[in-house]
């Protein structure tokens, strides 16, 4: 299975991009797609940007992926609770402050 990962573009260059994954992940990846700008929301898979995408559509897809990594840490013995704000941190983070 292939997953792409929600990042905010922080800067384009040619045909690269420096994008941030939050919780201070950044990288630089190819563009591969047309149009995309610093602050636009995009899927990246394997280094590559392969679509841009609305601010809504991560929001969907990071509540997905913090649900998986919630009951997979209560699995682990961690609380909730404890689970929960940690991802709600690395959330606001990607969104830019904003909360989800």
């Amino acid at each position: 299975m292939c997953w792409g990962v929600p990042a905010k573009v922080l800067k384009v260059e040619g045909f690269t991009a420096l994008v941030d994954f939050g919780g201070g992940v950044e990288k630089e990846v190819l563009v591969a797609t047309s149009g995309v700008h610093s602050g636009d929301y995009v899927l990246v898979h394997a280094g590559i940007i392969v679509s841009k995408i609305r601010r809504e559509e991560v929001v969907k897809i990071l509540d997905a992926y913090k649900e998986m990594a919630v009951q997979l840490a209560v699995e682990e013995g961690l609380k909730r609770e404890d689970a929960e704000r940690y991802y709600d941190g690395i959330l606001r983070d990607i969104l830019g402050g904003e909360e989800v």
